[in-house]
C-alpha cells in the first residue's frame, strides 16, 4: 500500500497526519480535490471525514491527540482496508519512533489459526517492523478496551465482517474506548493515473512524417496527439512498410485509451490490443496524460 505523496483537506489534524504519513511534501486540495488527485498523482488522501469521493484512498483523523500517543495499533479483520490500516499504523510508529502493532480479534477456537494467519498475512510486507496481536473476544470491542490509554488506533472503515459489526455496532464503542481518538482508513483500487508515465518519449504528432516517426517509436505503439489530445494510435510494424513520406495522420488507427481515474486492472485487455505497448492514459477532456508501460 503506497504513501508516497498523500493530499489533505482542512480539518482537524489533517495537514499534521499527512506530512506525518507522505514521503514527499503533502499537497494541500484547493478547487476540485479529483482534478488534483489525478495531477499530483496523489495515494491516498487525508480528510477531515469520509465522504463519497472514492478516486483515491482516504484517511480520516478523529479527535487524534499525537502529544499524548506512546503506540499505535491497527485493529483489522478480513476487510479489503486492513492492508491501508496496517500500512499507516507502521508508518506512524516508524516517523513518531514508537512501537506499532496489528491486533485482531477471534471468538471461536477455530477462529484462532485463521486469526494468526490473518495477521502474518497482513504484516508480511513490514519485516517484522509491527508486533501481532490475536485476542480472544467474545466482542470486538474488547480488543479494544484492552488497548492501553496511550495507543493510537487505526481501522478500517464501517464493513460486512463480524469484527466490524461489533465495533461500529450500537452506541460507537470504538469512540468511547480509544481515548487518543481514531485513525479510520478505507481502500480504494489503484487507479490508471498512479501507474502513468511521462507521454513524452511514446507520443507523436500527427503531422510526423513516416521516416520521422521511423527514428523515435522503439514500441509496438506509440499515441498520436494533436495539441494535447489523444486522436489516434499508430503501430511500429505499420511504419516499417509505409513510404517515408507518408503522414502518421493517414497512417494512424482511431485513438483507444483508458481513463485517468480507472482502476489499472481495466487496462488487461487493451495491453493485448496494443502488443503490450504503451497504453494511452487520457483526462476527463481527452487530452494525453501519461502511458502505462509494462
Amino acid at each position: 500500500m503506497r504513501l508516497t505523496r498523500l493530499a489533505w483537506t482542512r480539518g482537524p489534524g489533517c495537514f499534521e497526519l499527512a506530512s506525518l504519513l507522505s514521503e514527499a511534501d503533502p499537497v494541500a486540495i484547493d478547487g476540485d480535490p479529483r482534478r488534483t488527485c489525478i495531477s499530483e498523482q496523489i495515494d491516498c488522501l487525508v480528510s477531515r471525514k469520509l465522504t463519497s469521493f472514492d478516486l483515491v484512498p482516504m484517511i480520516v483523523p478523529t479527535e487524534v491527540d499525537i502529544t499524548r500517543v506512546e503506540s499505535v495499533t491497527a485493529a483489522v479483520g478480513d476487510g479489503p482496508h486492513s492492508p491501508l490500516a496496517v500500512a499507516v499504523a507502521e508508518r506512524l510508529g516508524a516517523r513518531l519512533g514508537l512501537p506499532a502493532s496489528v491486533a485482531t480479534a477471534y471468538h471461536t477456537t477455530e477462529g484462532r489459526t485463521q486469526a494468526e494467519e490473518r495477521l502474518a498475512r497482513l504484516a508480511a510486507p513490514f519485516q517484522d517492523t509491527v508486533e501481532l496481536q490475536a485476542v480472544e473476544a467474545q466482542r470486538a470491542a474488547e480488543l479494544v478496551d484492552a488497548l492501553p490509554d496511550t495507543t493510537l488506533l487505526v481501522m478500517g472503515a464501517p464493513g460486512g465482517s463480524w469484527f466490524y459489526r461489533q465495533i461500529y455496532g450500537p452506541g460507537h464503542r470504538l469512540a468511547v474506548a480509544a481515548p487518543n481518538g481514531v485513525i479510520v482508513v478505507r481502500s480504494e483500487p489503484r487507479r490508471c493515473f498512479h501507474a502513468a508515465v511521462s507521454p513524452t518519449p511514446y507520443a507523436i504528432g500527427v503531422h510526423l512524417s513516416v521516416a520521422d516517426a521511423r527514428r523515435v517509436v522503439s514500441a509496438a505503439v506509440a499515441p498520436v496527439t494533436e495539441e494535447g489530445q489523444l486522436v489516434g494510435i499508430v503501430r511500429r510494424s505499420e511504419l516499417t512498410s509505409a513510404p517515408d513520406s507518408t503522414s502518421i495522420e493517414s497512417l494512424m488507427e482511431p485513438a483507444v485509451a483508458v481513463s485517468a481515474a480507472e482502476p489499472v486492472a481495466n487496462a488487461a485487455d487493451l495491453s493485448v490490443f496494443l502488443d503490450n505497448g504503451p497504453i494511452p492514459v487520457v483526462d476527463d477532456e481527452g487530452n494525453l496524460i501519461g502511458v502505462l508501460v509494462g
